[in-house]
C-alpha cells in the first residue's frame, strides 16, 4: 500500500454518519467525566489519608507523582496499542483499569499500596484518553468535530471540578470519609465502562501502519511546545492536587469550602479553553495565545502562597482560565506544522502529553521538598511559579503555526 493510499484510509470519513453517534458521544463524554473525577478526587482525600495513615507531605507527593509516572509512560504506547487492537478495545480496557485502581486506592492500608494503585490508575487513564478520541472522530462530519472535541475536553473540567468539590463534601460527610469516596468514584467508572461496552460500536478491523513517524519525532516545534509548557502543566497539576491540603492545613479553611475553592481552577478552564481556541483562530496568532496567557498564569501561581482567602476566589479561577487558553491553543497548533499534519496530529499531541506528564512527576515532589526544607509554604509556590516562567521562555523560539505552511512552500 502506498503512502497516499494509507493516508486516504486513515483520513477517510464515512459518507453516512451513524444514527446513534450522539448516544456514543454521550457515553464517551460521560466516561471522560468520570475519568477526570477519579483523577482529581484524590486531592481532597490527601489531608484525610495523611492523618489516618501517618503519611507526611513528601510521602503524599510521591503517591501523587506515581499517577503521572503511570500516565506518562503509557501515553505514546497507548496510541500504538489502539492501532493494532482498536480504539474501543483500548479505551474500554483503560476505563476498566482506572476504575479498579480507584477502588483499590480506597482499600489501601499503607503508602506502598496507594503508590501502586495510583500508578495503575495513571496507566488506565493513558489507555483511555487518545483512543477515546479515536472512537469519536470517525462517527462525525468534519464540521461537527470541533463541537465534539470541545465537549470531550469540557467533560474533563466538569469531572475534575466535581472531584475537587463534590467529593470533598462526600469525604467530609459523617459516615463516609476518603475511603468510601475513592471507592465510589471507582464504582461509577465501572458503571460507565459497562455502558460503553454496549453503546460504543465495535472496532472495524486493523488500522494501516503509518509510513513514517520520524518527522514528527524530530519536530522542533513539537519539542518547543512540550518543553516550554512543561512547567505550567506541572505547576497547575501540583496546585490542583495540593490546594485543598494547603487551604485546610495552612489557611484553616474547612475541607468542603477548600474543595469548592480548588475546583474553580477547573471550572474556569471550561470557559478559557474554548475562548482561547476561538480567538487564536480568528486572530491567526497561536504563538501569542500560548506565550502571553502562559506567562501570566505562571506568575499568578506564585501569588497563591501570599494571597488572602478573599483574593484566592479571584486568583484561582484566573489561573484556570489562562492555562486552559494555553492548552487548547497548543493542541490546535500541532496539525498546522507540515511535519505533523492532520495524519500525525494525535501522535504529536501524545508526544507533548508524554513530556508534560513524565516531566511533571518531579514537580509535586520538588514543591514538597521546598516546603519541607524551607519551612515555608510560600517557598513551594514560588518554586513552581519560577520553574513555569523559566520554561515558558522557550516558547519564544516557536514558529507561528499559521506561518508554518507558508514558509514550507
Amino acid at each position: 500500500m502506498t503512502t497516499e493510499e494509507v493516508a486516504s484510509v486513515v483520513e477517510a470519513k464515512p459518507t453516512a454518519v451513524p444514527r446513534n453517534r450522539w448516544l456514543v458521544l454521550a457515553s464517551v463524554v460521560s466516561s471522560r467525566t468520570v475519568y477526570s473525577l477519579n483523577w482529581y478526587n484524590f486531592a481532597p482525600a490527601l489531608p484525610l489519608m495523611g492523618t489516618e495513615l501517618g503519611i507526611d507531605t513528601f510521602g503524599l507527593a510521591v503517591i501523587t507523582s506515581s499517577f503521572l509516572l503511570g500516565a506518562g509512560l503509557f501515553q505514546v504506547p497507548a496510541g500504538f496499542i489502539a492501532a493494532h487492537w482498536g480504539n474501543k478495545n483500548t479505551s474500554q480496557l483503560g476505563m476498566l483499569i482506572l476504575s479498579i485502581s480507584a477502588i483499590a486506592e480506597g482499600m489501601s492500608p499503607s503508602l506502598p499500596y496507594l503508590f501502586l494503585s495510583r500508578l495503575m490508575l495513571g496507566v488506565g487513564a493513558s489507555l483511555f484518553f487518545s483512543p477515546a478520541i479515536g472512537v469519536l472522530t470517525p462517527l462525525f462530519r468534519e464540521r461537527e468535530e470541533g463541537l465534539v472535541i470541545g465537549l470531550y475536553n469540557g467533560a474533563f473540567s466538569v469531572g475534575g471540578g466535581i472531584g475537587l468539590w463534590v467529593w470533598a463534601l462526600i469525604m467530609n460527610a459523617p459516615g463516609f470519609g476518603w475511603r468510601i469516596g475513592l471507592v465510589l468514584g471507582g464504582c461509577l467508572g465501572l458503571l460507565f465502562s459497562m455502558i460503553g461496552q454496549v453503546v460504543v460500536p465495535k472496532d472495524k478491523g486493523s488500522r494501516p501502519a503509518y509510513s513514517s513517524i520520524r518527522p514528527v519525532l524530530r519536530s522542533r516545534n513539537i519539542c518547543i511546545i512540550a518543553l516550554g509548557v512543561l512547567g505550567l502543566w506541572g505547576g497547575t497539576f501540583t496546585a490542583a492536587q495540593f490546594l485543598p491540603k494547603f487551604l485546610t492545613d495552612v489557611r484553616g479553611v474547612p475541607l468542603d469550602k477548600a474543595g469548592l475553592l480548588s475546583s474553580l481552577l477547573l471550572f474556569a478552564s471550561m470557559v478559557g479553553g474554548p475562548l482561547g481556541g476561538f480567538l487564536s483562530d480568528r486572530l491567526r496568532r497561536r504563538k501569542e495565545f500560548i506565550l502571553v496567557p502562559g506567562v501570566i498564569a505562571s506568575l499568578l501561581l506564585g501569588f497563591i502562597g501570599i494571597a488572602s482567602i478573599d483574593d484566592l476566589w479571584f486568583l484561582i479561577p484566573a489561573i484556570g482560565f489562562l492555562y486552559a487558553m494555553v492548552f487548547s491553543t497548543m493542541y490546535a497548533s500541532a496539525s498546522q506544522y507540515p511535519e505533523v499534519g492532520h495524519r500525525y496530529a494525535p501522535l504529536g499531541i501524545s508526544l507533548m502529553n508524554s513530556v508534560h506528564i513524565l516531566g511533571a512527576v518531579a514537580i509535586p515532589i520538588g514543591y514538597a521538598l521546598t516546603v519541607k526544607y524551607s519551612g515555608a509554604n510560600l517557598a513551594g509556590w514560588f518554586f513552581i511559579s519560577s520553574l513555569a516562567l523559566v520554561l515558558m521562555t522557550i516558547v519564544t523560539k516557536l514558529q507561528e503555526p499559521f506561518d508554518a505552511k507558508k514558509s514550507n512552500r
